[in-house]
């Protein structure tokens, strides 16, 4: 399960990795030529689409990911972490085919890690949504190790709804555990985790939301997280930026490449990884060129 930590241990201490998150193909055509009403009922959920004409396909979000994916080539990061809804419709094939086909011009150097989100296994997960996702895209937990440093992926929809699949809640408890074992057993100096949905948003108690873990499965989720020193949780899902911290356990929730729920601009994160800690900054794509360095 776990990568050969004496490879990574040998390659620089500081280094650099680009976070993104919901590309979320098809996301600008179905909010738009919405009503009045049907926008303010969506604004009710926090979810703030704007009022525009109706459109087809998914130009804005090739041009969008287009860019993202042209900055990571010129900034030389050591990995991108894309933290799902990479397409609004995973049933879909074109909203597929130009996610695939945008991705492709990433530089073979620089690896592309997914995370699972909502839009590409479904709210109710199953068995055969899981199945459908790992065919595409690999597995939906795993680690990795790089720069001393120990990186968790989990796939967040399950504890937001495990109902349908409730092993895949206690495997994913299981490999938790031993990932975050291994990470102490090799005295990793960070341990960063990449979900597609938050733990929370501003409070570890907050109540529940569309937006984050259920309360039940957050605090066992935490409780692990926070016991073991885990760094940081980086995030997406909200469409927007949001910060927060508990027992010394960073929660980083980043705004979208695609379409923006929010007053914080389409865009990606760059994070700075030290010994022991991490720097991390958003950065809108329309300036980015002229302002990011790593």
């Amino acid at each position: 399960m776990a990568s050969d930590f004496s490879e990574a241990f040998q390659r620089p201490m500081s280094f650099s990795f680009i976070q993104m998150a919901d590309p979320q193909f098809g996301l600008f055509a179905w909010s738009s030529g919405l009503s009045a009403a049907e926008i303010e009922e969506l604004r009710q959920k926090e979810i703030h689409v704007r009022a525009a004409p109706k459109i087809t396909g998914f130009a804005d979000e090739t041009r969008l990911y287009e860019k993202a994916i042209a900055e990571a080539n010129r900034l030389r990061p050591q990995f991108v972490a894309m933290c799902g809804d990479m397409v609004n419709d995973a049933d879909d094939q074109a909203q597929l085919d130009e996610l695939w086909r945008i991705t492709g011009q990433l530089d073979d150097a620089i690896p592309m890690h997914w995370v699972a989100g909502n839009h590409d296994v479904g709210n109710e997960v199953t068995p055969e949504s899981l199945a459908r996702y790992r065919k595409r895209f690999g597995k939906d937990n795993y680690l990795f190790d790089h720069g001393r440093s120990r990186f968790i992926v989990l796939n967040s929809n399950v504890p937001c709804d495990p109902s349908r699949v409730p092993e895949e809640w206690e495997y994913q408890l299981d490999f938790l555990r031993d990932a975050l074992q291994g990470a102490r057993d090799q005295d990793s100096h960070n341990i960063v985790v990449f979900t597609h949905h938050p733990l929370f948003l501003n409070d570890p108690d907050e109540e529940d939301s569309i937006f984050v873990i259920p309360r039940v499965r957050r605090r066992v989720l935490l409780d692990l997280l926070t016991s073991s020193q885990a760094t940081a949780v980086f995030a997406g899902h909200y469409h927007r930026n949001c910060y927060a911290t508990v027992d010394g356990l960073q929660m980083v929730t980043s705004g979208s490449v695609g379409y923006p729920l929010g007053d914080d601009p389409s865009g990606f994160r760059t994070v700075k990884v030290h010994d022991g800690h991490l720097e991390h900054e958003y950065h809108a794509l329309d300036d980015a060129h002229a302002s990011v360095k790593l």
